[in-house]
């Protein structure tokens, strides 16, 4: 396996660089003044007073290059999101290459959501933050925004047997990783969960984690880290608008169109996007016994999305600024049944989601109370309804039973900063409220009988207050403290069997240091304690049969801890982070064995759980033209139960990512992307572990970059080759993801 890899990257590595034009070139490299770090994404343009016009963009090294350019004397402008944007005159020569080296001094740019970033002393954290940029997210060609997270590192995303596909970062558990999308929580509170594959990710422009202790500011349950998706606007006067389109085999493709535009202090961002997917290619190697028709393509994996996105703001002269978003997500999509499973033995999930729908109004904004202080914040309501249609067999024809679920939920955050002496103190609040409303309609042949609701109602809360100190020029210290509360006021059914209210509370504490040892070469260290409290879903739900309640679940509490080195060079970039997660009272399932619920699942209290690990990320640049991202984490996990040690289910030893991006001649671009997933236990029937087998999924691109016109400022055509390798990789037994597939389509800016 490792074999293909070594000689597809040497391939790539000696493939030929010969330029075909006789005219003069311009060639550069764009990098960061102040860190000396390559920028990536930047538009350069190219003007002549004869009215030539053209542009492009730097890659993941900060290279860009112009060919085949005609003698004369030339003026190239260059602009970056967070960066003064830059002009300055060229000179081209016949047969001449001008080398240029430009760098771009950062700028302050407010971000349209509370998300913490710490690009700066006053704002440096002690855990781990990381990133994922536009043009990182635009290579991958993809549909929702599940895909974009399986570029963080550390990360697992995967398929339950519901058919929702979840982020987990560094293993946390189930419902511990918050997700937040321009500041608003996107888990659904019922079960504290988003599911990442019916997300779209066309209007994204970026996406930071933070991992580690996260900061009190991301508010309860964030135990496994939060996720913040991103979107941006326009930094300059002007508009753009960018039409994406793409299709590809097995059947599928999408079609987007997003206009981005300012007008002084205004600005806005309008998307509309449809995406659609027939049933996916079942890899070599699938063994799938039962419930499984077809040899070619997985049952019932197909899935449509239909979504709109508004973000408008305005930037005051005091420097406030106000921002609404609008965003609403229309989907359908089937689950792909547990084929390890003799249906005549057992149950198996046979469900489609004919109707799932999410809309959400967000209200963010920065206010300055002084020249010492500030206020953000963000207000968001959310709506999200969805149906689960239970069949009796894999025909999916005849309906057992079906289930609509409602969930109306508001939200509330607000940090008051405030510069006290060379420190900084931030002070959170997050207030969260949620209603939940569950119907229930047995069939009986094809005639509906009568159903049931059930109404759940929840109140989370948190405070914090988080101090950071620049102790001496160079060593940064912080103590953050919180106290998070739940209380489920309404529990539905449970009401008349005596759990009338389930109220718990939690305190954390951490604290962390960074030391700067160089502009470029930094070590941090942190460790904390924090809560995180079990859901309706997990305390009531019973999933159409499947589960069996528990409403005397405990909260879990997690101890946590990470040292890390980072190093920020021009050439190479890298990091290691050695992490270890202890938790009381981890919530787990397990199957019952006998009794009148023999066969359906349920949760319950681990003694605990442990999870250490090291986790490696580099970027390096290999010549001019070559960038290699990377990262690989190794996680040794244990759970305990009745004081023995147990396997924990479906949680990986080893991931890693790989993506080798060279920038050919004649505007094409080469991307090779890997990901790998090992070490991976999953629960049987049984309440016995087996081993899964490891998986390599490897991806090749192939892009033109459209040079600028009359007709377009910019874009792209790709050819794109996904799983080529047809690589096996099990979700669970019986759960297999997608064999080999391909996808073409172009992308095009005016």
């Amino acid at each position: 396996m490792f074999k293909n890899i070594l000689t597809l990257f040497l391939l790539l590595t000696i493939f030929p660089s010969i330029a075909m034009a006789q005219n003069g070139s311009i060639e550069g490299h764009i990098i960061d003044k102040k860190t000396g770090q390559p920028v990536i994404g930047a538009n350069i343009f190219l003007v002549k007073e004869s009215g030539f016009r053209e542009g492009t963009s730097s890659d993941k090294s900060g290279h860009f290059i112009f060919e085949n350019l005609k003698e004369g004397r030339y003026s190239i402008k260059v602009t970056a999101i967070e960066y003064q944007s830059l002009q300055k005159a060229v000179t081209v020569l016949t047969e001449k290459n001008q080398m240029l080296s430009i760098q771009l001094t950062p700028r302050t740019y407010q971000l349209n959501e509370i998300v913490v970033s710490g690009q700066n002393k006053r704002d440096i954290k002690s855990t781990t933050i990381q990133h994922v940029k536009d043009i990182e997210i635009e290579q991958l060609d993809v549909a929702t925004v599940a895909d974009v997270a399986r570029l963080l590192p550390a990360a697992y995303v995967a398929t339950n047997s519901r058919g929702q596909t979840i982020l987990y970062l560094r293993n946390s558990a189930d419902r511990q990783t918050a997700q937040f999308f321009n500041g608003a929580l996107l888990n659904i509170p019922w079960d504290n969960r988003v599911d990442l594959g019916f997300i779209p990710s066309a209007m994204l422009s970026g996406v930071t984690v933070s991992k580690g202790v996260p900061s009190v500011v991301y508010g309860a349950n964030t135990i496994g880290g939060a996720v913040n998706f991103q979107t941006g606007t326009a930094p300059t006067n002007g508009s753009v608008t960018e039409f994406k389109t793409s299709g590809g085999y097995p059947a599928k493709g999408r079609t987007s169109i997003l206009r981005s535009a300012r007008v002084g202090s205004f600005s806005y961002t309008a998307q509309i996007g449809f995406a659609k997917r027939g049933d996916f290619a079942l890899p070599a190697g699938s063994d799938l016994p039962f419930s499984q028709p077809s040899n070619e393509t997985r049952v019932n994996t197909d899935r449509q999305l239909f979504n709109l996105f508004f973000e408008g703001g305005y930037r005051f002269d005091n420097g406030a600024r106000l921002n609404t978003t609008l965003f609403h997500v229309d989907a359908a999509k089937g689950v792909a049944p547990e084929s390890n499973l003799n249906p005549a033995q057992t149950g198996v999930r046979y469900w489609r989601y004919p109707s799932i729908e999410q809309t959400m109004f967000i209200v963010n904004g920065m206010m300055p109370i002084s020249d010492r202080s500030n206020l953000r914040g963000s207000a968001w309501v959310s709506r999200f309804t969805q149906d689960i249609f239970q069949y009796k067999t894999v025909a999916y024809k005849q309906l057992d039973q079906t289930q609509t679920d409602l969930d109306y939920t508001g939200g509330l955050r607000l940090i008051f900063e405030q510069q006290l002496g060379r420190g900084g103190l931030d002070l959170s609040l997050n207030l969260l409220t949620s209603r939940h409303r569950q119907s229930i309609t047995p069939y009986s042949g094809k005639t509906p009988q009568a159903d049931s609701s059930s109404v759940y109602h929840q109140h989370i809360y948190s405070f914090g207050a988080e101090y950071t100190l620049p102790i001496t020029s160079n060593f940064i210290g912080s103590l953050g403290i919180n106290y998070d509360g739940s209380a489920i006021v309404n529990t539905g059914p449970w009401e008349n069997q005596g759990f009338e209210s389930y109220i718990k509370s939690a305190l954390g504490i951490s604290a962390g240091a960074t030391y700067l040892i160089s502009d470029r070469f930094s070590l941090h260290a942190t460790a904390g304690r924090r809560g995180r409290f079990p859901t309706m879903r997990e305390l009531y739900g019973g999933a159409l049969g499947k589960f069996v309640p528990n409403p005397t679940l405990k909260p879990v509490t997690a101890y946590k801890g990470e040292v890390g080195a980072e190093w920020l060079g021009s050439t190479f970039s890298g990091s290691i982070t050695a992490f270890y997660n202890r938790m009381l009272d981890t919530i787990d399932k397990t199957t019952l064995q006998q009794g009148p619920n023999a066969g359906k699942e349920q949760r319950i209290n681990l003694d605990g759980s442990r999870v250490w690990g090291v986790e490696f990320v580099t970027t390096t640049s290999i010549a001019n033209r070559i960038v290699v991202d990377g990262s690989l984490t190794y996680m040794n996990i244990r759970g305990y139960f009745n004081d023995e040690p147990r396997k924990l289910d479906e949680k990986p030893s080893w991931v890693g990512t790989v993506a080798l991006t060279y920038d050919l001649p004649l505007n094409f671009e080469a991307l090779l992307q890997g990901e790998y997933i090992g070490g991976i236990y999953t629960r049987t029937e049984q309440n016995t572990f087996v081993l899964l087998p490891d998986a390599f999924i490897l991806d090749i691109r192939l892009a033109y970059n459209l040079r600028s016109s009359k007709l377009f400022s910019g874009g792209s055509i790709f050819l794109r080759a996904n799983n080529v390798m047809d690589d096996l990789r099990l979700l669970q037994l019986g759960l297999p993801g997608p064999g080999r597939s391909f996808l073409a389509g172009f992308r095009l800016q005016f």
